[in-house]
């Protein structure tokens, strides 16, 4: 085989939490590499992400708990998916096709007080492969958010993360050892916004924290643990009821645990753009600018080049949506290649409800990982369709399907796949 290089509630609301645990623990599942191998769903950390306001999303259903003062509200659900891959190692050649059962259940726990909100999930991902069960994996995933409201003109959020994940075999530029590549990794956030929801000019602060550890395959995943310390801003300015300007910075110091690595790092973003609802059928938000990398070691070169963030919405219908998602922004990279990927990619993703039960969605990509300091580029198309039927309200099935096409200067990682899968979605 080929060679790849989240205050009374709160202790409260942990306890709950942690006995869920025992029962419940998320992960990711099989796929193509995604940005800097983040599982999804997941943090998608970027060090030159979005510094935005947090809020925790409240869903229909749940079951109400009365915990000594406390009222807790427990959602949980759970999702079955049967895949089947026709290239689980992502190969060019002589491919490997496999059946994979994925279980997710989870739980969230949410509780509200004097106007904050502090919620609690738990889940894991449980992936069983037919015939290749050394791919078999557990993941457990962790995230707390507390929003705080703390005047008319002052918020702040705190945001923490734990996953206990997997590469698949195939996902990054290491070579392909017996077993899936194993982490961990933590992320904290935490926001202060001032300034009035309806204010002319508010600001948001933002501290971030990212730590990721390889547990196995040490002889080539020991150079890929690394952290990341973030420091940003971002200011917006309203032009009218509906549109503000934005001015984003953000400081990050990349650090590699390896202490002969030589890929340590600083970015600095710098950021301009607008969020407008110019109608009730367009919405976005887009953002353009700079960011600078610089390399500790001199050796490796550094880095200035244009990026932007953007994601605009239409909605010719009330039942029908359009979204296009635009990013350029540097990714580290993996197995010692280049000295970092300058990364663009471009989704449009059309959802349409066709009754009250059933709904479709069409998705269609294109990225390109330029790597910086080798000669490789890889361009990566990406089509799928998925049909969701809602028999019950809290009974969802469907069916998805997902075809990837890369092409890299260099043959080895070319490579294609078709993705079918049938699902099952209960929550209450």
């Amino acid at each position: 085989m080929r060679k790849r290089r989240h205050m009374t509630s709160l202790p409260l609301l942990a306890s709950a939490g942690m006995a869920a645990l025992t029962a419940t623990a998320y992960a990711q599942q099989p796929g193509p590499p995604s940005s800097a191998g983040m599982p999804e769903p997941a943090i998608q950390y970027s060090p030159s992400g979005q510094a935005a306001s947090q809020s925790v999303a409240s869903q229909t259903g749940g079951i109400t708990l009365r915990l000594m003062d406390t009222i807790v509200t427990v959602y949980p659900s759970l999702k079955l998916d049967i895949q089947n891959n026709d290239n689980i190692y992502s190969t060019p050649r002589n491919t490997t096709s496999d059946q994979i059962l994925v279980l997710t259940p989870a739980v969230r726990l949410e509780t509200r007080q004097s106007g904050n909100t502090f919620s609690l999930r738990l889940s894991p991902t449980i992936g069983q492969y037919q015939k290749h069960t050394s791919e078999n994996y557990t993941s457990y995933n962790a995230n707390a958010l507390a929003d705080f409201n703390l005047g008319t003109r002052l918020r702040a959020a705190l945001k923490l993360d734990h996953l206990d994940g997997v590469d698949p075999r195939g996902s990054t530029n290491n070579p392909l050892s017996d077993t899936p590549d194993h982490y961990r990794q933590t992320y904290g956030q935490a926001i202060v916004s001032y300034g009035a929801q309806g204010a002319q000019g508010r600001i948001d602060f933002e501290l971030g924290k990212m730590q990721r550890n390889y547990l196995n395959n040490r002889a080539t995943t020991a150079a890929n643990d690394r952290g990341a310390d973030d420091l940003g801003a971002t200011f917006y300015w309203r032009v009218g009821p509906k549109t503000s300007l934005i001015f984003q910075g953000k400081h990050s110091v990349i650090g590699y645990s390896l202490p002969s690595s030589t890929f340590g790092s600083v970015e600095n973003l710098f950021q301009v753009g607008a969020a407008w609802e110019a109608t009730a059928k367009t919405s976005g938000t887009f953002k353009f600018g700079v960011v600078k990398k610089n390399f500790e070691d001199a050796t490796r070169g550094d880095s200035t080049a244009v990026s932007w963030t953007g994601d605009v919405r239409w909605s010719p219908l009330t039942y029908s949506h359009v979204n296009l998602m635009l990013n350029r922004a540097p990714a580290e990279t993996t197995g010692g290649v280049g000295n970092f990927i300058d990364r663009t990619s471009t989704t449009a993703r059309w959802t349409h409800d066709w009754s009250s039960r059933l709904t479709s969605e069409a998705l269609a990509s294109y990225s390109t990982d330029k790597y910086q300091g080798v000669a490789r580029t890889d361009n990566t198309q990406k089509f799928g369709a998925k049909a969701t039927y809602k028999m019950r309200r809290w009974l969802n099935f469907g069916a998805d399907y997902t075809h990837t096409a890369r092409d890299s200067d260099d043959n080895n990682f070319n490579y294609k796949s078709n993705v079918f899968m049938l699902f099952v979605y209960a929550t209450l």
